[in-house]
């Protein structure tokens, strides 16, 4: 008979899935085989798009939809749609030169089995990149934004990102909160108490995509653990402490990833011309 607690059968699922994470080595097939091709390599960096190929037209398409989203938010004149354009082209050209950056130096080392394992250190962050989206806060296509609209346009465009990433953010707290419950159940009132600390506590990533999740519980694991003993009994403690003890030491791996940064309490500025009328 397995005696196994199901919450620590999670916890053992949970950390193995971190492990894999962190080390990015997403095809295991790399150990053990020797003569890899440019086919190979694209797919570990291009993972769901498969190829360069694709993923350019993913991007440009992406990048469409953006403009889009925009006009209908703030109402673009053609050349301020214009410029958005030729701006996310830019971080797109800007992605695919270090693509061929790690592309190059893969090519000379491919034949070497200890070199090309390492090799997925540089494979990460576009990894990553692509996972979390080109146009980011960083983006040049976001720093065009800022600086091509007017001021009535900008506040438009920042209430409805405002009201999108406080979506985003609550469903991610959702989340936390039903994994909790899975290993160790809480009542309706701990689950309002903990949405309603986790709310106040954390905010959502600076790049939104498929670490989310990692990046908010990141978060809830820097949180005074009074807080929580406050609201959770014991046992739910004890289950809940042990994963966020599982985040607490994938820091440097979300800063190095763009997840995280160290300035990610900066205000927003207000488009360039308003502030110096101002």
């Amino acid at each position: 008979m397995n005696s196994q607690h199901p919450a620590s059968r999670r916890s053992r699922i949970l950390t193995l899935a971190i492990l894999i994470l962190c080390t990015a080595h997403f095809d295991t097939a790399v150990f053990g085989q020797v003569g890899w091709t440019d086919e190979q390599f694209d797919q570990w960096v291009f993972q769901q798009y498969g190829n360069a190929s694709t993923a350019r037209v993913r991007l440009k398409e992406s990048l469409e939809l953006y403009t889009e989203d925009v006009d209908q938010t703030c109402g673009l004149s053609d050349a301020q749609k214009q410029k958005l354009r030729l701006a996310g082209k830019g971080d797109i050209e800007h992605f695919f030169r270090k693509f061929k950056k790690v592309k190059t130096k893969f090519q000379a080392i491919r034949n070497d089995q200890q070199k090309v394992n390492q090799i997925f250190q540089d494979i990460s962050p576009l990894q990553a990149k692509l996972a979390t989206g080109i146009f980011d806060r960083d983006s040049l296509l976001q720093k065009c934004l800022v600086n091509t609209i007017n001021r009535e346009q900008f506040l438009k465009y920042l209430k409805v990102d405002e009201e999108r990433q406080r979506f985003h953010h609550e469903a991610k707290i959702g989340v936390i909160i039903s994994l909790l419950d899975q290993a160790a159940p809480v009542t309706a009132e701990q689950r309002r108490k903990l949405s309603d600390l986790l709310r106040q506590e954390t905010r959502p990533p600076r790049k939104s995509g498929q670490y989310d999740h990692y990046a908010m519980m990141h978060q809830a694991a820097k949180i005074d653990d009074e807080k929580f003993q406050q609201i959770l009994d014991d046992i739910q403690w004890q289950v809940f402490n042990q994963q966020l003890g599982q985040m607490r030491g994938i820091e440097q791996w979300l800063k190095q990833n763009g997840i995280l940064s160290d300035d990610d309490d900066a205000d927003i500025l207000l488009p360039d011309e308003q502030v110096a009328a101002e």
